[in-house]
């Protein structure tokens, strides 16, 4: 396999495998036993180490992702629980060994594709075009330097070459495709009683003894999350615009200036006759132009003459109408005549490369434009927001050289720059709002430096031109809730629990008579229960039955010999009987080329799965780790 990914990297690409690489692989080797690994590390790979500083780093950033995407489902102690922070070690070291492999292999990332990938970033962009200035800020807003950012993305996009090869390297045949559709296609008649729970639950029957009992065993389901209070600058121009004064004189000079951008240019609305030399020489089309424009000039309406003899198909329909022309629109000599002439006019023919024409200008529009006091309130939002801007660079440098000066406090920070002292608190890491509750912030904010020292934060860029100065002054740790505050919580899990329970039992006994009994018919049986049955056929797309209840039924064993199978199967809180009556195998025949090909990819990504594992035990087996686990 080994030399078969050697033959076939090919670049950048296997993206669905890529997605393993997100989430932690299979502990190998958690017992790796310490050797030769540095003061400073917490791993080694092969010739490489993973340093504390880099493991606290990226497990920050990467807690810091689960924060934002789980909001107040998020739960830190869970987060950054031993178990989680090894996990998350394991990780890296996959990572590592993917690098250290593809060096081996000879594998490597140009400068040029690294510049390319960063340039299509969006969020380095503006318009659409790379900036480099919005890069750096970026960057130092997330914490990072543009030497570790692509250092980091060289090391990412070297690993995503070795899933590039295993993918490229699996071979997927027709009858591998024939045969995943006979499985994936086939349809199965079913036949179910549903049990369910909610009508069993009696928080009133929950013993306290119980409930006290499940409060001392489960103290990490009803902690307080630690919580902070703070204290906060903001350098935000949108603010700082909005204070400044622009004088009349000011505004009138830059009136001035742009005269031209509040002018709309004169524009005009025109008819042609179009004449093509396709059908005819150049000499015969002017010919008929010229016979045109005078019989128009005689009498004759133009729109019936437009729509016999132009050949402009677009415009002849409409009376060879072409609505309001600008300036800059048209084809030099057409809109030097157009523009030359007096309205109601006929022009003498005029060519074009499409061929002659003849014009009819029916309306003159004049340049029409906004005066000064309409344009006023723009003139006045632009220089505001320049000078904003001007001032945000001056005063940021300052807050920068004020925080150095004194790390401990804001107050004079505010006193000097003339910003408000804004207080909040205290919250927790997924219950701060506004400006503090962006990710970049609230790593910030519990970082060993803010949280623990007690110093204020570097400037964080929020958005651009906005950056926020944080500081904590007061921490307040994570700490049980009291058996009062929980004990209604308690017990309704309890009781859903219960109820969950005696649902199964229910069912279980119902299917225990159903066998006793031969197989009675479930509508009876569900009128007789005061339970609700269904009969129908399934595929593997019949997702409105919930998907826990669609896999179970798929994962029954085949009907034998035309008798039906039985199972309970668990959907939500609730129970159901089935009974799978017989199966009926996808026809592959049916399948068209969109489904064949999408069933030849998902085979070669499970393979690929597969394989890649197999490459991460080998790597495994082959390149020492040492990890010393009480520095994590």
């Amino acid at each position: 396999m080994l030399q078969a990914i050697r033959d076939r990297v090919t670049g950048i690409v296997a993206i669905f495998i890529l997605g393993l690489l997100a989430v932690p692989f299979v502990f190998f080797g958690v017992d790796s036993y310490v050797r030769d690994v540095p003061q400073d590390a917490v791993a080694r790979v092969g010739d490489t180490e993973i340093t504390s500083s880099e493991f606290q780093a990226e497990f920050s950033r990467y807690r810091a992702q689960l924060r934002a995407q789980q909001g107040e489902a998020y739960n830190d102690i869970e987060a950054n629980r031993p178990e989680a922070r090894r996990e998350f070690l394991e990780s890296m070291i996959d990572q590592r060994l993917l690098v250290e492999y593809a060096q081996q292999m000879g594998l490597t990332i140009s400068p040029a594709t690294i510049a390319e990938v960063i340039a299509s970033i969006p969020a380095f962009q503006i318009d659409g075009q790379f900036d480099v200035a919005i890069y750096e800020q970026r960057l130092q807003a997330s914490g990072q330097t543009p030497a570790r950012f692509e250092r980091d993305l060289a090391r990412d996009l070297l690993v995503q070459e070795l899933p590039a090869a295993v993918s490229s390297s699996i071979p997927v045949t027709d009858a591998d495709v024939d045969r995943w559709l006979r499985i994936q296609l086939e349809s199965r008649s079913v036949a179910t009683l549903r049990v369910p729970s909610a009508p069993l639950i009696d928080p009133a029957g929950i013993d306290p003894a119980a409930v006290e009992q499940y409060y001392t065993d489960n103290p990490d389901q009803f902690m307080r999350p630690e919580r902070v209070s703070v204290e906060f600058v903001e350098l935000d121009t949108r603010d700082m615009a909005a204070t400044l004064e622009i004088d009349e004189q000011t505004l009138r000079e830059r009136y001035e200036a742009l005269r031209d951008r509040f002018m709309s240019p004169e524009r005009r609305r025109a008819a042609h006759i179009l004449l093509t030399a396709e059908q005819r020489s150049e000499d015969e089309a002017r010919a008929l132009a010229e016979a045109l424009a005078q019989r128009i000039r005689d009498g004759e309406a133009f729109a019936d003459l437009a729509a016999e003899f132009s050949e402009d198909p677009v415009s002849a329909e409409n009376g060879g109408d072409l609505g309001w022309i600008d300036i800059g629109v048209m084809m030099p000599s057409f809109e030097q005549a157009l523009f030359a002439m007096e309205a109601g006019a006929i022009s003498d023919p005029v060519q074009t490369e499409f061929g002659w024409h003849i014009i009819r200008l029916d309306e003159v529009e004049e340049p029409r434009g906004q005066s000064f006091e309409e344009a006023r309130f723009e003139l006045q939002a632009e220089l505001q927001q320049e000078r904003a801007e001007d001032m945000y660079i001056e005063l940021s440098e300052r807050l920068v050289d004020l925080i150095y000066a004194d790390p401990t406090g804001l107050a004079s920070v505010a006193s000097d720059l003339g910003l408000e002292l804004q207080r909040a608190g205290p919250f927790s890491r997924f219950a701060a709002e506004g400006v503090l509750g962006n990710p970049a912030v609230m790593e910030a904010l519990f970082s060993d430096l803010v949280l623990i020292e007690r110093q204020a934060s570097e400037p964080i860029e929020v958005d651009p031109n906005h950056a926020v100065v944080v500081r904590v002054v007061e921490h307040f740790p994570a700490e049980p809730r009291s058996l009062d505050d929980v004990s209604e919580e308690i017990i309704n899990r309890l009781a859903r629990e219960q109820a969950r329970d005696a649902a199964r039992a229910r069912a279980e006994a119902l299917l225990a008579q159903i066998l006793e009994s031969g197989a009675p018919d479930f509508e009876e049986l569900a009128a007789a229960e005061e339970l609700e049955a269904d009969a129908r056929d399934l595929t593997r797309r019949s997702f409105e039955i919930g998907g826990q209840l669609l896999e179970g039924i798929f994962g029954m064993p085949l009907p034998e010999a035309a008798a039906p199978v039985y199972e309970i199967i668990p959907s939500g809180s609730d129970w159901f009987i089935v009974r799978l009556d017989s199966v009926a195998p996808g026809v592959p025949e049916d399948a068209d080329p969109v489904q064949r090909e999408s069933a030849r990819q998902q085979i070669r990504f499970s393979r690929a799965s597969l394989e890649f594992q197999g490459l991460m035990q080998w790597l495994r087996d082959n390149i020492e780790v040492s990890v010393v686990s009480d520095r994590l």
